[in-house]
């Protein structure tokens, strides 16, 4: 255990029985180890818990706690029972690299004036699919701004106060919470810092159904938080004007041939991208069809999300607009 700066590490799971063993094997063989390790179970069914506790019966700094809910009831829960002031958090279905933990601590200790510590994440790939799924999902590091870069929760570290001073991760969103979580601390003038080396390994979708649905709920909770909106409106309007072209190809067919090109074209530049990135055949067919199932995902997630109750929730990224929501938050913000 490090006698310098202490560290609280915390992360959420529900259900991740088959892959939990991985995940803390990864945290516990970190060459900078945490002080300690909260696990906050969402409601687990399998045998998530009974093998956390496991580990803690073997005598790893690990504590359980039960709080049902999604991941940001799951996280301020953690940090609220957290006896250190220096939160680093992942999330389960990853695993992190061995110097994860010493990466993204070490800004903390050179610079007391840092609050927030992004890293990056690289995708968990053992056939040419999942390989496929990483180079259209994650983004490429060469193009990333430093200066813009909003950290995921599976990646990150931040300071207990940075925390309080948001109120905590937005517990009325259940998907993209991070991103709100992450924009809040940006706009109360927090001090980000990016660490590329400091790498988690995340476990991509396996087929196109889980692709289908995790852009969707993603696409959705980015809807609800008023996220993004100028990106979406874009999205719809491409697919529209596709749509109206397509429609009026009995009027005059030159249009029909135009859309069906402006699709060959951009289906093809997914293909491309896919190809020389994996280097095989495959890519020439999974890219394109992995690019739809992520579009369709996303046209019926977002439009979903805009007639979510939750949406009212957002208009301004954390003020609550529904009838006592004012009186809910002060509360909220006492308890923490």
């Amino acid at each position: 255990m490090n006698d310098g700066l202490k560290i609280t590490l915390i992360a959420t799971v529900k259900n991740e029985e088959f892959s939990i063993r991985d995940f803390l094997d990864a945290l516990l063989s970190q060459t900078r180890l945490p002080n300690e390790i909260i696990v906050t179970d969402g409601g687990s069914v399998d045998r998530t818990t009974e093998i956390v506790n496991e580990y803690i019966t073997n005598g790893a700094p690990i504590k359980l706690i039960i709080a049902k809910g999604n991941r940001s009831v799951g996280r301020n829960e953690a940090i609220r029972n957290a006896s250190y002031d220096i939160i680093a958090c992942t999330d389960a279905g990853c695993r992190a690299d061995p110097d994860w933990l010493k990466n993204i601590i070490e800004p903390f200790e050179n610079d007391q004036s840092i609050d927030v510590v992004g890293g990056f994440y690289q995708p968990i790939a053992n056939n040419i699919f999942g390989k496929c799924v990483g180079v259209l999902t994650i983004c490429d590091i060469k193009r990333i701004d430093p200066n813009t870069f909003l950290p995921s929760a599976r990646s990150v570290a931040f300071k207990k106060e940075a925390w309080r001073k948001v109120g905590g991760f937005p517990e009325q969103f259940s998907w993209n919470e991070d991103t709100s979580f992450m924009l809040n601390l940006r706009k109360v003038g927090l001090k980000f810092i990016f660490v590329p080396r400091a790498i988690v390994y995340r476990r991509v979708e396996s087929n196109l159904k889980e692709i289908f649905w995790k852009y969707h709920f993603y696409a959705k909770g980015d809807a609800e938080a008023c996220l993004s909106k100028k990106k979406y409106s874009l999205f719809y309007i491409r697919y529209l004007m596709g749509a109206i072209l397509v429609s009026i190809r009995f009027i005059f067919w030159p249009l029909w041939c135009i859309a069906l090109l402006c699709l060959i074209a951009y289906l093809a530049k997914y293909a491309i991208k896919v190809f020389v990135k994996v280097r095989s055949a495959k890519g020439l067919v999974w890219g394109p069809l992995i690019k739809l199932a992520i579009d369709f995902a996303v046209l019926s997630g977002f439009g979903r999300g805009l007639f979510s109750s939750k949406n009212e929730y957002c208009k301004d990224l954390g003020k609550w607009k529904h009838k006592g929501g004012n009186n809910d938050k002060k509360k909220y913000k006492k308890e923490l």
